[in-house]
């Protein structure tokens, strides 16, 4: 009996992976990878001028905000110590002073209190500060020999309205009926025109805009203002 004789199968060999030099991945170039000093040297000086042109109305733009968040935050401050006086049938005051911060720069105080505490005799956590480098405008009168800043001015130890205008104490006074009075215990009809008055503001490194918050009636009407080119009738240009 003849036996059969299977075919062979031939197996294709894999072919090995080279591994010479010239088969490697070869490294990025350094020149394409990214770029190089002087490229750098040229996006750095364009950013520097570009930022020297924008610099100056970037801050003029937030010393107009901080200046309109401060003339803000005088408004409700007064308008917070009428809606006291009329709801506890009390005087209620707004007491404002201009100081320093830890660098030196100007920064207006502000507490919200009954007007039976003197503001000497408040606590260090009731007074809030409003933006820094907002001063008030108070340091000369203006062309028409006026002061902007036109609410009375108490001594921080007895409340009692003075003259003085060193470190001046502003208050803005209002009776139990919502009314502005030159004294705690006066009614409406008894009060002086005096106790109306406003305070106005302005940023430590520019002259305008400036903004003032303004008592305008004897009943406590209050709004805010801003600088005009003419002089009102009493001869101020904050209105």
């Amino acid at each position: 009996m003849k036996l059969l004789r299977l075919p062979t199968i031939r197996t294709r060999k894999t072919p090995a992976i080279p591994t010479t030099k010239s088969a490697q991945i070869a490294p990025v170039n350094q020149e394409i990878a990214g770029f190089t000093f002087q490229e750098m040297t040229l996006v750095a000086f364009l950013v520097g001028i570009l930022a020297a042109i924008a610099s100056p109305g970037w801050q003029a733009f937030m010393n107009n905000h901080r200046l309109n968040t401060s003339t803000n935050r005088i408004y409700q401050a007064m308008l917070v110590a009428r809606r006291h006086a009329m709801r506890d049938k009390t005087a209620w005051q707004a007491s404002f002073q201009e100081t320093t911060n830890l660098v030196g720069q100007p920064v207006i105080k502000w507490a919200v209190h009954k007007a039976a505490i003197a503001p000497g005799d408040l606590p260090t956590s009731s007074w809030d500060y409003l933006e820094p480098g907002i001063e008030i405008d108070d340091n000369q009168k203006n062309d028409q020999g006026k002061y902007e800043t036109t609410l009375l001015i108490v001594d921080p130890d007895t409340n009692n309205v003075i003259n003085e205008r060193i470190n001046p104490m502003y208050r803005a006074l209002f009776n139990y009926k919502g009314c502005p009075v030159y004294r705690p215990n006066n009614q409406c009809h008894q009060t002086s025109i005096r106790a109306k008055g406003g305070i106005a503001i302005k940023h430590e490194n520019q002259v305008q805009p400036k903004k003032c918050v303004i008592v305008s009636t004897l009943l406590g009407a209050m709004r805010t203002g801003k600088d005009q080119e003419q002089a009102n009738r009493q001869g101020r240009y904050c209105y």
